[in-house]
């Protein structure tokens, strides 16, 4: 049972922000009915939910390349709960997505182990879903309809490695003396070691790239035509 109990508080703290996140925070000026904010709140809970899913089931949201580094299809749902919601469900999902990083890194060994802490963890996630939010929001108002899955599937591709680009940054902010002398050091193990590396970082990187391409224009798209319009995503159809 114990063996549950870190599951079932990142759950119920999830529910939580959700709830607090939804009701505090206006969402559009125009007043709302009551099934569309059912609606909404329905449609966060499925992506919380996927994105713990996703956390729990081993080498579905995080999948080990390496005994000491995994990559990530948790920026899946971000992008796609941000494309279809804006920016403030952009940044919930990312905060969620966060706090699965850092319950995940708690039981790894490794790279992996530098998110066992919470204001590591979550900021890159946090700043990547609000980013998210805002270029779709942004898309929204720019793309034409014949091609917006193409600029969807460029922005998902783009937005995917600037997650990558701040998970980097954040360690080099908390962690700077092993960021430093992990790329600073010229003996040859070691030299060989940050190659190896760096090529399983960039070919991981772009897959997730290519993955969120290819996958999050037609799923978006596909859901935008049998669910109803929800937050600001609803500019980009």
């Amino acid at each position: 049972m114990n063996d549950y109990i870190p599951i079932l508080a990142v759950i119920l703290f999830a529910i939580i922000l959700l709830e607090t996140f939804i009701l505090l925070i206006p969402h559009e000026k125009k007043e709302r009915s009551t099934h569309e904010i059912i609606s909404s709140m329905t449609m966060d809970a499925v992506f919380v939910a996927i994105i713990l899913i996703m956390t729990f089931i081993p080498s579905l949201g995080y999948i080990p390349v390496t005994p000491f580094v995994s990559l990530t299809l948790l920026h899946l749902p971000v992008l796609l709960g941000a494309a279809m919601g804006g920016w403030k469900k952009g940044l919930m999902l990312g905060f969620v997505f966060g706090l699965s990083s850092y319950m995940q890194a708690l039981s790894s060994a490794g790279f992996n182990a530098l998110f066992a802490y919470p204001w590591v963890a979550i900021p890159p996630r946090a700043i990547f879903g609000l980013v998210a939010g805002i270029v779709f929001s942004l898309l929204g108002k720019i793309s034409k309809k014949p091609g917006k899955a193409l600029y969807l599937g460029l922005a998902c591709a783009g937005l995917t490695m600037l997650h990558t680009g701040l998970v980097f940054l954040d360690l080099y902010v908390f962690y700077p003396d092993i960021i430093t002398g992990l790329f600073s050091s010229t003996e040859p193990v070691a030299v060989g070691t940050v190659m190896t590396f760096l090529v399983v970082i960039l070919l991981g990187m772009t897959g997730e790239m290519v993955i969120a391409g290819l996958i999050i224009p037609p799923l978006y798209l596909a859901i935008g035509k049998v669910l109803p319009r929800l937050g600001k995503g609803r500019k980009l159809r």
